[in-house]
């Protein structure tokens, strides 16, 4: 199953074990690219390649962003949900 054909469920921050780093929004309401970073413990380089895709290598983007200035803001919905399938796909990696 594929992040675009996840099922519709509502994921709040109280529902991560261990608990998500970021403890206040520097924007209410969204995710900035910084903040994905670090919460994934990569760079922001690789968080635009999660919004904007990589043409070059015909990957698509995989999350969805709105363009803030010089960044991109990611709303806390979309944010939530890559979090959370990407830990658990990363638990049933580990316990394989």
């Amino acid at each position: 199953m594929t992040l675009a054909e996840a099922p519709s469920v509502v994921i709040s921050p109280d529902n991560f074990d261990p608990p998500l780093k970021r403890t206040i929004a520097a924007v209410p309401g969204y995710w900035t690219v910084e903040e994905l970073a670090n919460e994934l413990g990569v760079t922001p380089r690789y968080v635009q390649y999660l919004i904007k895709g990589e043409p070059s290598k015909k990957i698509p983007a995989r999350l969805k962003a709105y363009n803030a200035g010089p960044t991109f803001l990611v709303s806390d919905t979309e944010a939530l949900n890559y979090l959370w399938y990407r830990r658990r796909s990363k638990k049933n990696l580990n316990n394989s």
